[in-house]
């Protein structure tokens, strides 16, 4: 197994082309390492010359699978020396080509879209894929730049874009504190139809976002709750400035 970090296998790779932003690099050094020695199950929507599936096939040594799924038919082409590797050609939003996808697994510790960048597409995949991250998992959305721009149907004031969407989905991470007072299928009547909310989102699966330039992380719960917070926990027995906080130890 490569003892090289993501940013290494990338900058020294020959092979197959392989093309991203220099700032996902260390960062996906950090967010991928605990699943480095991990027997993953890994999903990319969007593989264009293949390269990136070259490059998660190195750095995860111990992979389970690694599915690359690209619209271009041009990718039925490509070849890898490694039983690991996968390669479906079709459009990752089509019922047919999930179907092939899941055949050869039906869930994922990671998932990366980095398909057509289109809004509808994101918020699509995110909706299809998202339910077959395992819990404790993680789904990125790549380039989310894009979704800045009218060309790709986006825009920093639309509120129907994805980005508009996952900014509301950071509301629901914090429901507890809410709820009550506005039923969490009101505050997506923007994407969705009354009594059509996706089931994972009501049920508590979103455990976190995290924005970065042009990168989106959702990570998965590790059990369905809208109780996130958890017990308060108050230690020590000195309290000379607030006395009353004692009161609130259990």
């Amino acid at each position: 197994m490569s003892n090289l970090s993501i940013e290494q296998i990338h900058k020294q790779k020959t092979g197959k082309v392989s093309d991203k932003w220099s700032s996902y690099l260390p960062f996906y050094d950090e967010l991928f390492q605990k699943y480095r020695t991990q027997k993953i199950n890994l999903l990319e929507i969007g593989v264009q010359n293949g390269g990136s599936l070259e490059t998660w096939k190195t750095f995860f040594g111990d992979a389970n699978v690694l599915i690359g799924c690209d619209i271009d038919e041009r990718c039925s082409q490509l070849q890898y020396d490694d039983p690991r590797v996968h390669v479906v050609v079709g459009d990752a939003n089509q019922p047919e080509t999930y179907e092939r996808i899941t055949a050869i697994s039906k869930e994922f510790d990671i998932v990366i879209d980095d398909g057509s960048h289109l809004s509808n597409d994101i918020l699509n995949s995110f909706m299809i894929y998202f339910p077959l991250v395992k819990p404790g998992g993680i789904f990125v959305v790549e380039d989310a730049h894009t979704l800045y721009l009218n060309e790709w149907g986006g825009g920093v004031l639309n509120e129907f874009s994805a980005y508009g969407f996952f900014k509301k989905l950071v509301d629901v991470i914090s429901i507890q504190f809410w709820g009550s007072e506005l039923p969490i299928d009101v505050y997506f009547r923007t994407f969705f139809p009354l009594g059509q909310m996706p089931a994972f989102i009501q049920e508590g699966w979103v455990e976190s976002i995290e924005f970065r330039n042009s990168v989106i992380v959702i990570k998965k719960s590790l059990v369905a709750s809208h109780e996130k917070l958890g017990e308060r926990v108050i230690s020590g027995s000195e309290a000379i400035v607030n006395s009353d906080i004692l009161q609130l130890r259990k």
